[in-house]
């Protein structure tokens, strides 16, 4: 008698319920993906990883070697996930680093990855002196650090968050403040001081959908208006906008179509970040209320914008762990990238980094690919993620887009103990810069350190 599924791969992954490492498989089952595991005290586990098989698989092919660090901070002794800091066991660089200001809030979500809240008595701000100290080991760590997102908490509620930006963007290039929105949708006067630090700043916007009801269950709070509101303000003040827009089942996934028309007419947002569900902080919810990326483009297709072959899997990182492309847009009329240079043919091309310098690239395709003048994008300042843009163009298809205006549309399957795998955590390329000087990786830290209050 044959099983029901073909046996693809071994992984390690960890117990959703004591996080102890554990052995799996994966699986392709009919269509879907999935990860097989057992832990000894508490039974075994079948977790979605896709509802895509061939998306899936094919998307290994888009893997490349990492880059080594500058600096190195330990030796491997208990094996991955348990020597953070970067060990020499790491496979990538920080593309992006993100420092946590404070634990203040002023949202008590549910799902709050950061296990922060409004109701804290005692809210926490990290001095700038320290910030500086943290910036200054991002440098050494990375000798030209590339993109810093500065987060919390709400980063907004920091007294010296206008310095800190200021700071930030003498030592990084390109520096993205998270937040809610709500001072930006209220304080217009702090609205324009954040006008002042741009170019090479943007700002990444809570943005979960367009009902009210969406924002009453993922944040507790009617925020629509608000939402609305720090758009028009961020737009008056030319600030660009990434929307983050976090997907929880059953909730907001039939939003998802509904974001990018949304986004699409609206001038200064320059990108989508679609991030699934994360069941780590104070998180209650299950692991079948998370999202996978193909089920995200499964819902993107249905805006007649996109196809599947339009999300090209990011090299950077492990190729799992985000989705991304590019849309040429103007008055209405958008174009992936994507239908203008074949990805699969330009290997390549496609940088280790979360940042493309729009001047750079311009001036690079202008000179090796075709003719075109250095203002033939007029607008290119919003990308700021990785971006596979310097492989060969078809010239011809190309020209009709010239004076077009880049959008960026990323997935990240953010990964909790349910989806957690090391291969993906060895090269991840976003990390947090703890205050005490140690670069952890975004989903490990999530997952692991941060409720044990590693500093």
């Amino acid at each position: 008698m044959d099983k029901n599924y073909i046996f693809f791969d071994t992984t390690q992954s960890l117990c959703p319920k004591c996080k102890k490492l554990i052995d799996g498989k994966i699986v392709v089952e009919g269509k879907n993906v999935y990860m097989l595991k057992e832990c000894k005290s508490h039974g075994k586990f079948k977790i979605l990883l896709s509802t895509d098989a061939d998306y899936y698989i094919n998307s290994l092919k888009f893997n490349k070697p990492g880059q080594i660090p500058e600096h190195i901070e330990k030796r491997v002794s208990k094996g991955c996930p348990h020597d953070c800091g970067l060990c020499d066991a790491h496979e990538q660089h920080t593309c992006l680093g993100l420092i946590e200001i404070t634990d203040c809030c002023n949202l008590d979500c549910p799902d709050c990855f950061a296990a922060c809240s409004s109701k804290n008595k005692k809210p926490k701000f990290m001095s700038l002196e320290k910030f500086k100290e943290l910036l200054e080991y991002y440098k050494k760590c990375e000798g030209e650090p590339q993109v810093l997102q500065i987060s919390g908490g709400e980063p907004t509620l920091h007294p010296r968050i206008l310095d800190m930006i200021k700071l930030a963007k003498k030592y990084v290039k390109h520096v993205i403040l998270n937040t809610n929105g709500i001072r930006i949708a209220n304080d217009e006067t702090f609205c324009k001081e954040l006008s002042k630090l741009t170019p090479n700043f943007e700002v990444y916007l809570q943005f979960d959908g367009l009902r009210k009801s969406t924002y009453l269950k993922l944040r507790k709070q009617d925020l629509l208006e608000s939402k609305l509101k720090a758009i028009e303000n961020l737009r008056e003040n030319k600030i660009a906008i990434t929307l983050a827009m976090t997907i929880k089942k059953g909730v907001n996934e039939d939003e998802i179509p509904n974001i990018l028309r949304f986004a699409l007419g609206k001038s200064y947002v320059r990108g989508i970040c679609y991030q699934s569900l994360t069941c780590v902080g104070k998180s209650k919810s299950r692991a079948d209320e998370k999202i996978t990326t193909t089920e995200i483009i499964e819902q993107l297709e249905k805006t007649k914008i996109l196809e599947k072959k339009d999300m090209i899997p990011l090299p950077c990182s492990h190729p799992h762990c985000c989705s991304l492309t590019y849309l040429l847009r103007k008055e209405g009329r958008v174009i992936p990238l994507t239908r203008l240079v074949d990805f699969n043919k330009n290997m390549d091309f496609i940088k280790n980094t979360m940042y493309t310098n729009p001047q750079h690239m311009v001036k690079q395709l202008g000179r090796k690919i075709f003719s075109m003048s250095f203002n033939s994008y007029k607008d290119l300042s919003g990308l700021s993620c990785c971006a596979p843009i310097t492989a060969i163009f078809n010239k011809k298809k190309l020209s009709q887009f010239a004076n077009h205006e880049m959008f960026r549309i990323v997935i990240k399957p953010f990964m909790d103990a349910n989806t957690f795998e090391t291969k993906r955590v060895m090269k991840c390329c976003i990390h947090f810069i703890l205050p005490s000087k140690t670069l952890v990786p975004f989903c490990a830290y999530n997952t692991l350190y941060r409720e044990k209050n590693i500093k």
